[in-house]
């Protein structure tokens, strides 16, 4: 009887496991099409660039939540929104329902605002997750979550989810993450952070790539391969979120023009650092026709995939970029912005450029929510792309993210153990009719646990003050999570027929009251030599003779170990005394 119950228990645990798969694969492929507003041509055949407009926003870094919530929130829609109205064709690009939670909370009337825009596919929810999250850290578990909650987010308040996974500024990816993606049912994957800054770990790329990409990046798109064979499509050299639109994208780049020329007096006032970057040579401009060329030719598919933002305080890029872009999709006349410059130069002197007519170059270019270029990627496009299996670790970034803040580290994987304890132990209570599945609980106490998945919290690198903030959820987390333990457990034990042989309910009370040194025996106050014949029985078996420097009331036995031993004898477990170990701070 009770084998049977425990083999339908686990198929019931068993089912719920994949139900959360198929929910998180389902929030991504039903959604995907909404928000898009301009339909790509065919790109086995037109060379076509999706531009991303984003915004990077660290929720907490060298600033804290505070900050976050009264200053870069209402920031990013501010600005944002006076773009959607002025310019047609933008499409802003924002991920972390997280965030969108806090927007919701303290901004609400700017919110619903912004769900307007959200319907009529002018902002984007994306990035499928609930934040940017370290993926080092955190277990496969974690990352899933991310994916569950992120989405079902989206899809409960804009009717519409993504179909990738947008990690721009995340410290290194472990070799794993591809088939987790795709086992969640997400399509794409991009980032930026596989520069030469950072010191990409792989040996890969470079010069005589099949791409000519940089070193550390196997290809500009492609597909990334897991462990078990599954694969993403992923976009890996987006040009930073930093990026702003000084050019005509659809042709060829004019040569970038020589760093201005200064006074002796005004270099005496910069600094060593400022000097030497002034001496280096202006980065040219991505040649956009070139590179998709040299993508068309090795995969079939002629697209590519680039980032147009700011970061890392949230807001939007530059107006001129925004301006820009709109005259490129629409191929018409504009003023192109002058030239980036350090912001330690003065400022240059005002020049007015003679309109151009652009976007009539080669390269299609549409801006796009983040999700499109994966989307129109069919799987009969992907048989000639170049694949990479193997992790994407950095050395100048990923080292000292493993170990830093251990404190917050230990709490994350601490609250994702007790928080599978909790659902098992829920299923149990559940089925056996003791308590009702707690799925708001659950969800809460996973959203407060997703928080501090963010990269820069997760991975040690923000503030001290910010894992003040973060340790608060972390225990909030863990009551939470524990609280369903114990009443899970309580439960399944009330329902316990311990009524049979003797000791058949030991060891089935709940953890919570479970002790190492607690009803584990009789204990008696005084002891008792064994006396008369018994104890000349006892030395004639060979029985060895009491220790008496350990044992009862005998001589030499000073008064301080009689009331020691007889604490230790009668010891009576109390409720604070029967807490498993760690659980002090979950009272």
């Amino acid at each position: 009887m009770q084998s049977s119950r425990l083999l339908r228990s686990r198929n019931k645990s068993r089912r719920l496991r994949l139900w959360l798969l198929s929910t998180v694969a389902a929030s991504s492929l039903p959604c995907a099409a909404h928000g898009q507003t301009m339909k790509a041509p065919d790109i086995t055949k037109v060379p076509t660039l999706y531009v991303i407009p984003y915004a990077h926003l660290d929720t907490q870094w060298r600033w804290e939540m505070p900050q976050t919530i009264s200053e870069y929130l209402l920031k990013t829609m501010r600005v944002n929104f006076d773009y959607i109205d002025k310019y047609p064709h933008y499409v802003f690009n924002w991920t972390g329902s997280n965030r969108y939670r806090l927007m919701k909370e303290y901004f609400p009337d700017d919110y619903a605002r912004m769900t307007q825009y959200v319907a009529a596919g002018r902002w984007f929810p994306a990035g499928s997750s609930v934040e940017e999250g370290d993926v080092n850290l955190p277990s496969a578990e974690g990352i899933l979550r991310q994916i569950l909650y992120g989405n079902e987010y989206f899809r409960k308040d804009f009717g519409k989810a993504s179909n990738e996974y947008m990690l721009p500024d995340c410290f290194g990816f472990p070799a794993s993450l591809p088939s987790i993606l795709a086992h969640a049912g997400v399509k794409g994957f991009s980032t930026q952070k596989l520069s030469a800054a950072w010191q990409p770990a792989p040996k890969i790329g470079g010069p005589g790539s099949p791409e000519h990409t940089p070193e550390g990046i196997p290809f500009n798109v492609g597909l990334w391969t897991g462990p078990d064979g599954k694969t993403v499509i992923a976009a890996l050299n987006p040009s930073s979120y930093n990026s702003n639109v000084y050019t005509d994208l659809s042709k060829e780049p004019s040569p970038p023009p020589p760093q201005p020329q200064l006074t002796s007096e005004e270099k005496a006032k910069l600094t060593p650092q400022q000097l030497r970057a002034l001496q280096r040579p202006r980065e040219p401009e991505p040649d956009w026709v070139k590179r998709i060329d040299i993508d068309g030719n090795v995969t079939g598919v002629f697209a590519d995939y680039h980032y147009v933002g700011t970061g890392d305080i949230g807001g939007a890029t530059q107006e001129f970029s925004v301006k820009l872009l709109e005259a490129i999709v629409d191929k018409k006349e504009t003023a192109l912005p002058p030239p980036p410059r350090f912001n330690f130069l003065p400022p240059a002197p005002a020049v007015q450029s003679s309109p151009v007519k652009v976007g009539e170059g080669p390269v299609h270019v549409i801006e796009s929510t983040a999700d499109q270029m994966f989307n129109d990627i069919t799987p009969q496009m992907t048989s000639r792309m170049p694949q990479y299996k193997g992790d994407l670790e950095l050395i100048n970034h990923s080292a000292g993210s493993l170990t830093s803040q251990a404190y917050h580290k230990r709490w994350i994987i601490q609250n994702e153990s007790l928080a599978d304890a909790a659902e098992k132990a829920s299923v149990a209570a559940e089925w056996m009719g003791g308590r009702p599945y707690p799925q708001k609980r659950l969800n809460d106490a996973w959203t407060l646990e997703l928080g501090g998945h963010f990269h820069d919290t997760g991975a040690g690198t923000a503030t001290p003050r910010t894992y003040e903030f973060a340790w608060n959820d972390d225990i909030l987390t863990a009551n939470q999570f524990a609280g369903v333990v114990t009443s899970a457990s309580e439960a399944v034990a009330s329902a316990l027929d311990t009524e049979g042989a003797r000791n058949a309910g030991r060891g089935l009370q709940p953890p919570r009251y479970r002790s190492p040194r607690c009803g584990r025996g009789k204990a008696s106050l005084h002891h008792r030599q064994p006396q008369g014949r018994a104890r000349q029985r006892s030395r004639r078996k060979g029985g060895a003779r009491p220790d008496r420097g350990r044992q009862g009331p005998l001589r030499g036995e000073g008064p301080i170990r009689r009331i020691r031993r007889l604490q230790r004898a009668s010891r009576v477990c109390s409720p604070a005394q029967s807490r498993p170990q760690g659980d002090s701070l979950l009272a």
